[in-house]
């Protein structure tokens, strides 16, 4: 690195430069002359040196030479000033190197959001393309149920024109289907009108419920998307100053390696000074890069938050939680009166039961977070409803949940992966066998998990 290269150079330089100055300070030495030897043996070898104008002293005060001090003696009069500006260069090398660290993390998480943002771009233009899809299902079921409910009417229409007394005749016979049945109507006729009609119903109030599950989807992907380039307009602008406070260091430590070299002929009073401003100004930016990378990584906290699944992401498919089980229970309403009230119906299944083998391992369906791992019991310590079962929250409001698990394999507040063990098959709480029922809801509403599982 540049700034490293240069700092250690000056420093190795300042360093030669007292040892030097050492070898020439000795006070009140001055050069030693060159001498021819006196011929006298009690003669001084020093006396015949002709003394310089400044170490001339009086013959009357009798006080000691003079010596002006030499620029190597400045030099090691501010020791004190270079020692100073030696240590803001150290400070500044390890922050360039953590300001370089900050900034590639910086540059490879824009990276990651502009991906992010075009998947969530994708996955919205997927929602819209389902929502006309069930909006345009949606249609033709309430025609077909408006046109079956019209058929109805026009049967019962040509039964009262064909009866003296519509309302006798139909007490006479027992209520409308035995009606029917004595004017030649079949019950296999009754019951497949019957169950045409509430068949189509519910297609029609599962779609509606559906189309507005769909819509909150569409809503809260809409939210994380607009968050998204709200980070990385945000980050865009972190790395800019990131680049600019690199700019700045590299300024400084120019000026410092600059400040170094002047101090060998400066006066004391200019190399303190010199060392003050310097100090002063690497403080100032030292500080803004700690600011700036502190900024950088509680961004990274922050942004992990919306991390989602990358196969989720990429494909919006979940993993078969338990592969090649049987589907022994779909989605939607259901004659099973244990299965509670939803939608409209008196009991809705709200999921679909994977049967297995008791003790069969059960894998969570996608990257996530373990937000509830724990039995559902009664006052009595019963278990009820779900049994042993656990909820993962995936991106943002998807959630997935398994139920009637033998022995739960996680706890509340883990991260799990697409295919860890999370649990494995029993059947406890209200179950009348082995299996895992397997829930996906969407802002706490469920959804047909086969929409979201491979194959489908």
């Amino acid at each position: 690195m540049a700034v490293a290269a240069l700092s250690l150079a000056g420093l190795v330089g300042l360093l030669l430069v007292p040892a030097g100055a050492l070898a020439d300070t000795v006070p009140g030495s001055s050069p030693a002359p060159s001498v021819a030897p006196s011929s006298s043996p009690g003669s001084d070898t020093t006396a015949a040196a002709s003394p310089t104008p400044e170490a001339t002293a009086s013959p009357v005060s009798g006080t000691s030479p003079q010596v002006a001090p030499a620029p190597a003696t400045q030099a090691l009069h501010n020791s004190h000033a270079q020692g100073e500006l030696i240590g803001d260069l150290m400070a500044s090398e390890a922050h360039a190197l953590m300001l370089e660290k900050s900034l590639n993390q910086s540059e490879l998480s824009l990276v990651a959001l502009g991906q992010q943002i075009l998947d969530s771009e994708k996955q919205v233009a997927q929602l819209d393309r389902r929502i006309a899809d069930v909006a345009a299902q949606h249609y033709l079921v309430s025609a077909r149920l408006q046109s079956d409910r019209t058929q109805l009417a026009a049967i019962v229409r040509r039964l009262y024109k064909h009866q003296d007394s519509f309302f006798v005749s139909l007490v006479r016979a027992g209520g409308f289907g035995g009606l029917l049945e004595t004017l030649g109507y079949s019950s296999v006729i009754v019951d497949r009108e019957r169950d045409l009609v509430r068949a189509v119903q519910a297609d029609d109030v599962a779609l509606a419920h559906a189309q507005a599950t769909l819509e909150r989807s569409r809503a809260s992907k809409k939210d994380v998307l607009s968050q998204l380039m709200l980070f990385q307009s945000t980050l865009a602008q972190q790395i800019a100053t990131e680049q600019s406070l690199q700019t700045q260091l590299q300024g400084t430590i120019d000026e410092a390696l600059a400040a170094l070299d002047a101090m060998q002929t400066d006066s004391p009073e200019m190399a303190t000074k010199r060392a003050k401003l310097l100090k002063m100004k690497t403080d100032s930016v030292l500080s803004q890069i700690e600011q700036a990378v502190f900024a950088q990584q509680n961004f990274q906290v922050t942004a992990q938050l919306i991390a989602e699944d990358p196969v989720l992401t990429a494909t919006g498919k979940l993993l078969m939680p338990i592969p090649h089980a049987t589907i022994t229970q779909g989605f939607g309403p259901t004659s099973f009166s244990f299965e509670a009230a939803y939608a409209g119906f008196a009991h809705f299944h709200t999921g679909i039961d994977l049967s297995v083998p008791l003790g069969t391992p059960v894998f969570a369906a996608a990257d996530g977070v373990v937000v509830l791992a724990r039995p559902m019991t009664d006052a009595a310590g019963n278990l009820v409803g779900y049994g042993n079962y656990v909820v993962v929250q995936h991106d943002t409001g998807l959630k997935t949940l398994y139920g009637h698990l033998l022995m739960i394999g996680v706890k509340e507040g883990d991260l799990v992966k697409r295919g860890q063990l999370i649990g494995l098959v029993g059947s406890t709480g209200n179950s009348t066998g082995p299996h895992t029922h397997f829930e996906v809801r969407i802002e706490n509403s469920p959804v047909d998990p086969m929409q979201m599982l491979p194959g489908q």
